[in-house]
């Protein structure tokens, strides 16, 4: 979304917005001062106005309308002749001190821009001024003390600017004053006294800053005072007693601060308090008991404290709640089943406390319960018991009781419910098998039930559960094989099955993970592994080659580098299990040690086309079982050990394609027949019959390498007959990307599919014909897209970049084109190939038949139908996917950077489709890492943008909230009526809300009633938090994904997500 505010880089970048804007405001300053001295009225200042920004005709055509009054011009509004108020948006620049000249102004609204420089002293002479609005700019400096001269002011907000210094002392005269924000801004010392005198003050945010001190002791006297936010103030002390005065306050955030104090029971006088946020105060002591006369909390957040004792019974009484949170505390005693009485309680967290005892089978009575947290606490009893007899588990979303000391079987009901989301079971002393009823858990995305004493095989029904993104099964007494039906579940991002029994042949089938990033299987009796033909791009990991139980390991055909781990160092006493061995066609480096003198039974190697060097180790043909052994094609040196020709029963051996130069096998002893380039040894023949045997299997191997190639030829023309495509390997590209050093050390790859497809510029001329305009569909930020029929009657995308040559040099290009192609999510539009030649760049996907998510809301005349709120919704989840994979699936992570509903395309089921994340930098996996290049479309660029010019996760999460907005209202980003708002959706969408409109900022097209309306307005909540000003107060992606999936599922009464909705 571009916020109008702070862009001014970004807004010249776009297009004209900026400098006309600025011109605005400079003319309008000017124009302000010449009138003082002229004498002029001031409608007469405005025409002389109009006249000096003739060149801004085009976006302010209503001052240049013939029989417009020039009162009725934008963010002008008149008494008779006299300027009484001024809303004034897109400026940039400084305040000018002649502002100060309009003597009659009421109301000054400059929020939401681009101003810097301090502000002007002169205000404080606009004595009839009732509002002031100076939010979201780039003031600095501090408050000016003539600020107390405003004495008719209501509404002061300087909050989210650089303002330094104290608040001034001359507040206290402010006594109309019921609002004031000066939150998020670089304020210090202590909160004045003064500022308690303020007793008609209705609400006072100073969040965001860095006061010393305590809170005032007078802060009891501000009777009317609803609202007040300190968050993250630096504030400490003791909070005062004088608190519990507030009788009007309904909300307090006290949260983020050093008070190292008590909670005094005088917040229980608090009668009229729906929202408490006291999370990270540093409060120590009992929670008061006096909180159950807070009847009216909705919201309870203690937790990140260090409060003792027991949770107070006198809280039953709270039967408005809705989010208790005591998380992280030093907590303990019983969890009483008074919980059964919060009959609204949505979430509830007791993790990470010192609970004992059972937990009462009457929590599952709380009917709307949705979130349920007791990880890290002492709880016991049979897990059976307590869940047995839930029989309405349907609003329970997640459900956390890991780390306690549960025991007994799995209840059944518990894998009934189809609304988890997250279900975390893991370090208990759990028993018994994993139920088949696990299969009706359509909706899970997280099951982790590791470390407890689950026994006998994973249930084929797993495989049903196709939003699963993280298994953890490990640390149990599992048996069997593992199930195909696993790998069913294609999102898997983490699967952890280690330290189990599970034995057999890992299934070929593992290749259709292709989002996994950590893949644990060590420590178990799995003997078959075949990864081969795909597209691995890490170091062989230890732990295969040193397995106890494996006895049959395939990695040929892959990009993995580094060396042959042989040595097994830190396994102790150990013996190798391993028979069959094949490693050929990879990037292997280093030499063979002695060490292979540990794998005994080993029969069959093939190393063949590699890297490695060095000579050969004796050890190696001390074992006396080769059946087959390929060592060509590397760059091996040295002597040839002599007893190669020694080995009985040897099948087949090439040593070909290497550098050994001090003596051949003709130095062998004449006892055995060995040719320089393989050895095929069955026994003592004849000259004759070996030569027969020879020349009958040179006669077959012939044949068969003809009918090969043959076959061969002709799947490659059927495959691709239309163009000459070559598949791009390690050598015509350097895009390896080291694995992040926070994976485990386990098998860690982004990705299972082949390599992409080189195409040539003449398959591209011919594919468009000529980059005919006939043949385009769309033009963005990145280039022109082209829509291509191949010759055997694919379509495909065509992207010709504008400019890439620039920032790329061809080995760049490749290895990022590479790194890219890997990126594989069912909701992301695939690369499926690329060109580069001279100074052109092409990126080939997959064409998507039904357009852009754009088209469907705005353009009807192209759009074949409107879309009803089931499909909206839909593709909002399924547009959610695909960006958290960007962001947490893949390693190293991507940043999308011009997240928007152009960029959401839908495919031949009208299923959504990210499209341009590939052209977003890959950046490291840490979240101090961020890309600067500058990125981004007007309407839906964070605002912090423009202050640092770097793209971060949280800024993708806001335009993704502009996405939101746009499918729930049906309107642009940009382009809304300043009057109501401002000129961007997320200030309208503000703007209504405040207004008490909510209801008429939906789509007309959408319903008005009923349960998808319910949906509509859980949405909003979520689109209002991924937008909300400050990053760190906007949801990750896991988060959104759950909050629309928790939208979906719903079937009652929508009750608020855990946090609030900001309100502008």
């Amino acid at each position: 979304m571009e916020r109008k505010r702070g862009l001014s880089s970004a807004t010249s970048r776009a297009g004209a917005p900026g400098p006309d804007s600025f011109s605005l405001f400079i003319i309008f300053v000017c124009f302000i001062a010449s009138s003082a001295f002229a004498g002029s009225s001031d409608i007469e200042n405005l025409y002389d106005l109009r006249d000096a920004v003739a060149k801004s005709k085009d976006s302010l055509s209503d001052w240049f309308g013939t029989e417009t009054c020039p009162c009725n011009w934008r963010g002008i509004t008149c008494e008779g002749d006299t300027v009484v108020a001024i809303n004034l948006n897109s400026v940039s620049g400084q305040l000018s001190p002649a502002i100060g000249q309009l003597q009659n102004l009421t109301k000054l609204s400059i929020s939401r821009n681009n101003i810097s420089g301090e502000l002007p002293p002169e205000l404080g002479s606009l004595k009839n001024l009732e509002v002031l609005d100076l939010q979201l700019n780039r003031f600095n400096g501090s408050i000016p003390e003539a600020f107390g001269n405003l004495t008719r002011l209501f509404y002061l907000d300087a909050s989210r600017n650089k303002l330094t210094g104290s608040i001034f002392p001359g507040i206290s005269a402010l006594l109309n004053l019921l609002t004031i924000d000066f939150s998020s801004n670089s304020l210090v010392g202590p909160i004045p006294n003064e500022i308690t005198h303020l007793k008609m003050l209705e609400r006072l945010a100073l969040g965001f800053n860095h006061f010393t001190g305590g809170i005032p002791k007078e802060i009891g006297n501000m009777k009317h005072l609803k609202e007040l936010s300190l968050t993250e103030c630096s504030l400490s002390g003791t909070i005062p007693w004088s608190i519990g005065g507030l009788g009007s306050l309904v909300e307090l955030d006290i949260s983020g601060n050093d008070f190292n104090s008590e909670l005094p029971a005088s917040v229980g006088d608090l009668g009229n308090m729906t929202i408490l946020n006291a999370r990270k105060a540093k409060l120590v002591g009992r929670i008061p008991k006096q909180l159950g006369n807070c009847k009216k909390l909705t919201l309870l957040r203690l937790s990140f404290n260090s409060f003792t004792g027991s949770i107070p019974e006198e809280l039953a009484g709270l039967k408005n709640i809705a989010h208790f949170e005591v998380e992280d505390n030093q907590l303990s005693g019983t969890i009483s089943d008074w919980i059964k009485k919060w009959a609204n309680v949505v979430s509830v967290n007791l993790g990470n406390n010192k609970f004992y005892g059972l937990v009462p089978p009457t929590i599952c009575q709380a009917k709307l319960l949705q979130s349920l947290d007791l990880h890290c606490n002492d709880l016991t009893g049979s897990i059976k018991e307590t869940f047995e007899g839930c029989k309405n588990l349907l609003p329970l979303t997640i459900l956390d009781l890991s780390y306690n000391n549960f025991t007994g079987e799995l209840p059944g009901k518990l894998f009934e419910s189809s609304t988890f989301l997250e279900l975390s079971l893991d370090n208990n002393n759990l028993t018994g098998h994993i139920p088949e009823s696990i299969g009706k858990l359509h909706s899970l995305q997280r099951l982790r039930m590791g470390s407890n004493h689950l026994e006998g095989p994973i249930p084929l029904a797993v495989g049903a559960l196709e939003n699963l993104t993280e298994i953890s099964l490990d640390g149990n007494r599992l048996s069997g094989s593992i199930p195909q039906e696993l790998f069913n579940c294609r999102n898997l991002v983490k699967l952890n099955l280690s330290s189990n029994s599970l034995m057999g042949p890992i299934p070929r089938s593992i290749s259709q993970l292709t989002s996994v990033t950590g893949l644990v299987l060590s420590h178990n009796q799995l003997s078959v592994l075949n990864l081969s033909g795909n597209a691995f791009m890490a170091t062989l990991p230890q732990s295969l080659l040193c397995s106890k139980t494996l006895n049959r390991l395939d990695v040929s055909n892959n990009n993995l580098s580094g060396k042959i781990p042989l040595s097994c160092t830190g396994y102790g006493e150990w013996s190798s299990s391993l028979i069959f061995f094949n490693a050929s066609s990879n990037h292997l480096s280093g030499s063979l040690d002695e060490s292979i003198s540990k794998f005994r039974q080993l029969s069959y190697l093939d190393i063949h086309n590699n890297s490695l060097t060095g000579s050969l180790p004796s050890a190696l043909f001390n074992l006396s079982f080769w059946g087959y052994l390929d060592l060509s094609k590397n760059d091996f040196s040295g002597a040839i050990p002599c007893g190669i020709c020694n080995i009985s029963n040897n099948g087949f051996v090439n040593i070909s394609g290497n550098n050994f130069g001090m003596h051949s096998l003709s130095d062998c002893p004449a006892s055995g027949i060995c040719a320089a380039d393989s050895i095929n040894r069955r026994g003592s023949h004849t000259p004759h019959v070996i030569l027969t045997v020879v020349a009958i299997c040179v006669a077959v191997t012939v044949v068969i390498v003809v009918l090969l190639v043959f076959f061969l030829r002709w799947k490659l023309l059927r495959n691709n007959r239309s163009l000459p495509l070559v598949p791009t390997t390690a050598s015509q590209s350097s895009a390896t990307t080291e694995p992040s050093s926070m994976e485990p050390p386990s098998i860690n790859l982004a990705t299972f599919e082949h390599a992409l497809l080189r195409f040539t510029l003449e398959d591209i001329l011919k594919a468009t014909n000529n980059f005919s305009n006939v043949h385009i569909i769309g033009q963005g930020g990145f280039g022109t897209v082209y829509k291509a029929a191949l010759p055997e009657g694919r379509r495909v995308a065509i992207k010709r970049l504008y400019g890439s040559h620039q920032f790329l040099g061809d080995r760049q290009f490749l290895a990022e084109m590479e790194t890219i192609g890997k990126v594989k999510h069912r909701n992301l539009v695939p690369l499926l190939g690329y060109c580069a030649r001279g100074d052109e760049r092409f990126l080939i996907y997959e064409h998507m038949s039904h357009g852009s998510l754009e088209t469907w809301l705005r353009d009807r005349a192209n759009a074949p139908k409107a879309i009803g709120w089931p499909d909206r919704l839909r593709i909002c989840i399924g547009s959610a996917h695909g960006l958290m994979f960007l962001h947490h699936g893949f390693v190293p992570r991507i940043i999308h950077r011009d997240m928007k509903s152009s960029n959401i395309l839908l495919d031949e089921n009208m299923e959504p489709r990210i499209s341009d994340f590939g052209l977003a930098r890959i950046i490291s996996a840490y979240d101090t890492h961020v890309s600067t290049n500058v990125a981004g479309t007007l309407g839906y660029i964070p605002p912090e943008y423009a202050m640092t010019m770097k793209c971060t996760a949280k800024g993708d999460v806001f335009s993704f909230g502009v996405v939101m907005l746009e499918v729930l209202t049906g309107r642009p980003p940009t382009g809304q009526e300043v009057e109501e708002g401002g000129g961007n959706i997320i200030d309208w969408v503000r703007w209504m809300i405040a207004q008490g409109r909510e209801g008429e900022l939906f789509d007309p097209s959408l319903p008005v009633s009923g349960l998808w309306r319910e949906q509509m307005v859980r949405v909003l909540a979520i689109a209002l938090d991924c937008t909300a000003d400050e990053p760190r107060n906007r949801p990750t992606m896991p988060d959104v994904v759950k909050g629309l999936k928790i939208a979906e599922l719903m079937e009652s009464e929508p009750h608020d997500l855990p946090g609030r909705v900001a309100q502008p």
